[in-house]
C-alpha cells in the first residue's frame, strides 16, 4: 500500500508579532473545527518544591477569568453542543475544544481567556485543592498507574522526567495561590504558546480574531531554561512490590534515541514486530507456544528528549523470570541478526495505517500538527510514512544492539496473605 498522501501541506504556520505560532489547517468537509491551545509547560519544568504545579493550574484556569466565571465558561460552549477540555503531559499542558464552526469565536474567546485572563479565585481554589488530592488518591489506588510510576522512576532518575504529573499530596495541599500566579505569568506568555486550528473556517476573519485576543498577549522575559534532559541509560534492574492484585503484572524497558536520530522510526517498527499483535514475537513465544503470559504488549514512546521502549504484560508470578527472560532472549537475537523481510513489511504496512487513523479528525490533526511543530517539524510530521517506509532490518537490528541491551523491569505481584 503506498500512502502519498500528505494531507498537512496546506497547513499555514506563521509567528505573530508577540512570538505566539498560528498554525490553520482547513477542512471544509464538515461544518466543525477542533481549536486547541498549547503550552510548552509540563511536569518537567517542575521541581520537588512545587511538582504537580502545571496540572493544578491547568484545573484552576478554568475556575475564572477576567470576563467569565465558571458557569459562564461551560454555558459559553455547551449551548453549542461542544466540548471543552484540557491536559497535562510532561512536556506541554494543552487546551481545546471541538465544536461546530458558528461557535469557533466563543471556543476562542473563552480559551483566550484561560490561557492569559485567569484569576484564580481563591474560595475555589480551596476546593480545587480536594478535587486535585482525590485524583492523586484514586491514581494510588490504580495498579496500571503506580507500576507505571514505579518503572517511571526507575528509568528516569537524573532528569525532570521522573516527576509525576499529578505531583505530591504535600504540594497539592500547601502551595499558594502567589506561588501559582508566578508560575502562570512566567510560563503561560506568548513565545510559549502554539495555536492550532483545523476544520471548517473562515481563514481571514478567524485569523483577526486570533490577532484581536491572542495577538494582544504582550510578551514577556523568556522563560527559564531547562536543566538537561538527557537521562544516561540504566542498568539491569528490577523492583517488585505487592499490591492488591490477582496476578503479577510487569512493564519492562529501555531508554531509547533523542528525536532527532533518524532511529527513532525504527523503535517503532521494533514495537510491532516484537510484541503488538498476535503475529508479533512475543505474543508468539510467551503466550501461544510457552503459556508464560496472559497479555503481551510493547510500545515506543517519545519525549522532547530521551524515547523510552517498554514491554507490558500480566503473567502468574512464578512464571515471571523466565517471561522477562525470553523477552531478552528476543531483544539479543534482533541485535544480533535483526528481524525477518516479512516482519518488517508487516510493521511498516501497520505503522502507516495506524499514522493515517491516528489523523482522521480535525481534533487529532490540530493536535499533531501542534505537538510537531512545538517539538520537532511539520514537514517531518508529512514525511512520517516515507520515513518508515525507509526503515530497514539493519536500523532494527541497530535499534536493539545501541539501546536495547539492558532492561529495567517493574512488576507487582500479589500480597503473600498473612500467617493466621
Amino acid at each position: 500500500m503506498e500512502h502519498r498522501h500528505r494531507i498537512f501541506d496546506t497547513a499555514r504556520v506563521e509567528t505573530l508579532p508577540n512570538g505566539l505560532t498560528l498554525i490553520l489547517k482547513h477542512n471544509p468537509a464538515l461544518p466543525i473545527a477542533s481549536i486547541q491551545v498549547w503550552v510548552r509547560v509540563g511536569s518537567i519544568n517542575e521541581s520537588e518544591r512545587n511538582n504537580g504545579v502545571s496540572h493544578f493550574l491547568e484545573h484552576l484556569v478554568f475556575k475564572g477569568t477576567r470576563r467569565f466565571d465558571v458557569r459562564a465558561i461551560s454555558e459559553r460552549i455547551e449551548r453549542h453542543g461542544a466540548v471543552l477540555n484540557a491536559g497535562t503531559s510532561r512536556d506541554y499542558t494543552m487546551y481545546y475544544s471541538d465544536i461546530p464552526t458558528a461557535g469557533l469565536v466563543d471556543a476562542l474567546e473563552v480559551l483566550y481567556e484561560l490561557v492569559a485572563e485567569a484569576v484564580f479565585p481563591e474560595d475555589e481554589m480551596e476546593r480545587e485543592r480536594n478535587v486535585v488530592v482525590e485524583e492523586i488518591k484514586r491514581r494510588d489506588d490504580s495498579p496500571g498507574d503506580v507500576l507505571f510510576d514505579i518503572f517511571n522512576e526507575m528509568l528516569f532518575v537524573e532528569t525532570p522526567y521522573r516527576f509525576r504529573i499529578l505531583g505530591s499530596e504535600d504540594v497539592i495541599r500547601t502551595i499558594s495561590r502567589n506561588e501559582i500566579m508566578a508560575y502562570y505569568r512566567t510560563w503561560y506568555q506568548p513565545g510559549n504558546m502554539t495555536v492550532c486550528v483545523a476544520g471548517d473556517f473562515d481563514e481571514v476573519s478567524l485569523r483577526a480574531h486570533i490577532l484581536r485576543t491572542f495577538g494582544t498577549m504582550r510578551p514577556v522575559d523568556a522563560p527559564p531554561s531547562l536543566p538537561s534532559l538527557r537521562e544516561p541509560s540504566r542498568p539491569d534492574a528490577v523492583r517488585i512490590q505487592q499490591a492488591n492484585v490477582q496476578q503479577t503484572y510487569f512493564l519492562c524497558g529501555f531508554l531509547g534515541p533523542h528525536p532527532d536520530d533518524t532511529l527513532q522510526y525504527a523503535g517503532d517498527v521494533l514495537s510491532l514486530a516484537l510484541g503488538e499483535g498476535i503475529s508479533s514475537r512475543l505474543y508468539r513465544r510467551l503466550r501461544e507456544r510457552e503459556r508464560l503470559v496472559y497479555e503481551i504488549d510493547t510500545g515506543y514512546y517519545t519525549h522532547q528528549d530521551n524515547s523510552f521502549f517498554y514491554i507490558s504484560g500480566v503473567c502468574d508470578r512464578e512464571n515471571l523470570d523466565r517471561a522477562v527472560g525470553v523477552m531478552r532472549e528476543e531483544l539479543a537475537a534482533i541485535a544480533v541478526s535483526g528481524i525477518a523481510p516479512e516482519e518488517l513489511e508487516r510493521a511498516r504496512e501497520m505503522m502507516q495505517t495506524r499514522w493515517s487513523f491516528s489523523n482522521e479528525t480535525n481534533h487529532a490533526q490540530a493536535s499533531n500538527l501542534a505537538w510537531w511543530k512545538m517539538f520537532r517539524t511539520i514537514e517531518e510530521l508529512s514525511r512520517y510514512p516515507e520515513n518508515i517506509r525507509a526503515v530497514t532490518v539493519q536500523d532494527v537490528r541497530e535499534f536493539a544492539r545501541r539501546y536495547g541491551g539492558n532492561l529495567v523491569v517493574a512488576a507487582l505481584e500479589p500480597r503473600i496473605p498473612a500467617a493466621p
